[in-house]
């Protein structure tokens, strides 16, 4: 005869689910990033080896550093701001706010590209060009290119997202493209400021 009691045990007993769940895009993008991070962090670790390796880096006669690094700083702040305006209104489902704040960060974000073509223009107009025979100069322009170049990478997919949310490809339960633009973008602004803290640290 069969115990009721054993029965009972068999369904109740359920496995205890996961109470952390990661997707394979956020994983993917989490990998992503650590190969970014790798580039920037091997790139960093040569400028700071190279600066140790050489007693005189800059020349009394040399510019310092474009003030104009201020005002990309700011740019990259306020990027990162609508940036996250951009997720907190599609999790509110407000895609018309999305919108606005995805516009307002590719803007920026083109706006920082400028701004730091306008200091190397700076550092070109003083003679301290890209060909010069000096490692505060070269690397000067290899930090900040890197991470200029990651930051118009970082516009296609912005684009890309926009036309998304034009078509209403978004809601407060689906925008995983929306998070990932977000990441990249954060995580490109805590690079620019290591950036910026080690080039004037060293210099």
């Amino acid at each position: 005869m069969r115990d009721p009691f054993i029965g009972a045990d068999r369904e109740t007993v359920s496995p205890r689910e996961p109470s952390f769940k990661m997707s394979i895009g956020q994983l993917g993008m989490l990998f992503f990033l650590a190969s970014i991070a790798m580039i920037f962090g091997a790139t960093i670790i040569a400028y700071l080896v190279t600066r140790a390796n050489n007693a005189v880096w800059r020349t009394a006669e040399m510019p310092g550093l474009p003030l104009g690094l201020l005002g990309t700083t700011a740019l990259m702040f306020a990027q990162a701001g609508c940036m996250s305006w951009a997720l907190k209104a599609v999790r509110a489902n407000r895609l018309t706010t999305l919108e606005r704040a995805l516009w307002w960060s590719l803007g920026l974000g083109v706006a920082f590209i400028v701004g730091q073509s306008i200091n190397w223009y700076e550092l070109q107009s003083a003679h301290m060009t890209v060909s010069a025979r000096n490692l505060y100069v070269f690397t000067f322009y290899m930090l900040t290119g890197v991470h200029a170049l990651h930051v118009l990478g970082g516009v296609v997919p912005l684009g890309v997202v926009i036309h998304r949310t034009r078509q209403r490809e978004y809601s407060s339960s689906r925008y995983e493209g929306v998070k990932f633009c977000v990441q990249y973008w954060h995580f490109l602004g805590v690079v620019w400021l290591i950036l910026l803290g080690v080039l004037y640290f060293a210099t």
